[in-house]
């Protein structure tokens, strides 16, 4: 074997050595790294966590739903009868009297027809004057024989007759007096125009709407809810409403007056009926609002996020600290939000601490030390 050959070989065991000494060195840190997971597994580290004190307190439950101003008497005015429209008094917003003219009509029909009931009542009136005076002219003729029986009884039949034709033309006239008076359209209440619906100028016919009217001064919110929630409202209650428009938020407080199933359908949706008590916001019918609703009282309760809970397949629990021990301890959780629950005060071991983080991986009797921000 040549020189160059021995040479070749050393170099390659060399090589060989440098390799298998680098698995060697993967091979005792794999180790270190299983011995030091099997030793935080089995809890002979001590596990660094956060925590606070449980305070017991009370506070309420709540579900906020949409429910609709509505005005304490809301009155849609239509047309008794058909015109023109002539004038129009009121815009919205603005408040009106009861038996204000909200809308003038004009039809000069109903005009001719009121002054030809007219003048045939003014006629009968007097054929029936005329008719009395002849009848005790003649009464008195009777009295002195001059006239017979037949005569009176006659002229007594024809005041009869008079007096039913002047009767049924005043019916008449009332009729078309009624249908003339109708044309001016006036309030039923007094309340604010909410709507005004006719242009001057347009036709109407009867019972078409014209306008809406609504007594501010008693509003009230109409919300509709699962009957599983309407089970957990009291009246008497007190709620927060808040109305969002234009990027405005106001605010406003009611009190729950009655609480109704809806009788339109057999949804099984219920009905509550808010009255507003605060101050007058200026709210308007139709607007929508967030009614918040308290439905529950939760009372020795403890404050915790989210971050404290966890869930397996069988329980819901959260992690206590205890003379420096973690301890699992099974909770029932009602979630105010998304982030902040509450769970039973009564649940937790005397002078224990709800662990919030450094919870993940701990077992019962793990030893932990709590740190501080």
């Amino acid at each position: 074997m040549g020189r160059t050959t021995k040479k070749q070989w050393v170099k390659f065991l060399i090589v060989i050595g440098i390799f298998l000494l680098f698995l060697f060195g993967l091979y005792l840190r794999l180790i270190s790294i299983r011995t030091e997971a099997a030793k935080t597994f089995s809890g002979n580290i001590t596990k660094p966590v956060r925590v606070i004190n449980p305070i017991p307190t009370e506070t309420w439950l709540y579900r906020e739903v949409l429910g609709r101003v509505e005005g304490g008497q809301e009155i849609d005015i239509r047309a008794d009868v058909g015109g023109w429209v002539e004038e129009i008094y009121f815009k919205r917003d603005e408040s009106v009297t009861k038996g204000q003219v909200l809308i003038k009509l004009n039809d000069v029909r109903k005009d001719v027809a009121l002054q030809e009931a007219k003048f045939r009542l003014q006629a009968s009136k007097a054929n029936l004057n005329e008719t009395n005076r002849k009848y005790n002219q003649n009464k008195t003729l009777f009295e002195k024989g001059i006239i017979s029986r037949d005569n009176l009884d006659s002229n007594k039949n024809q005041l009869a007759i008079e007096s039913a034709n002047m009767k049924s033309l005043e019916a008449a006239y009332n009729r078309v007096k009624w249908d003339f008076d109708n044309l001016e359209v006036r309030s039923p209440i007094n309340g604010t125009i909410i709507e005004i619906q006719p242009d001057v100028g347009q036709e109407v016919f009867v019972g078409e709407s014209l306008a809406t009217v609504v007594n501010l001064e008693n509003k009230k919110v109409i919300a509709g809810l699962d009957a599983s929630i309407a089970r957990l409202i009291k009246t008497g209650s007190e709620v927060d409403l808040t109305l969002s428009t234009h990027g405005i938020t106001e605010m406003g407080r009611g009190e729950i007056v009655g609480i109704s199933r809806n009788s339109i359908d057999d949804s099984g949706v219920y009905e509550i009926e808010v009255k507003l008590t605060g101050d007058d916001l200026n709210w308007w019918p139709g607007e929508i609002v967030t009614v918040k609703l308290p439905i529950k009282k939760l009372v020795n309760m403890v404050k915790v996020p989210r971050t404290a809970v966890f869930s397996d397949s069988s329980e819901v629990f959260i992690f206590v600290a205890k003379n420096n021990k973690s301890i699992k301890v099974p909770v029932e959780v009602t979630w105010l939000d998304d982030k902040t629950g509450f769970v039973p005060f009564a649940l937790l071991p005397a002078d224990s601490q709800i662990i919030t983080e450094g919870s993940s991986g701990l077992t019962t009797g793990q030893d932990i030390r709590i740190i501080s921000d």
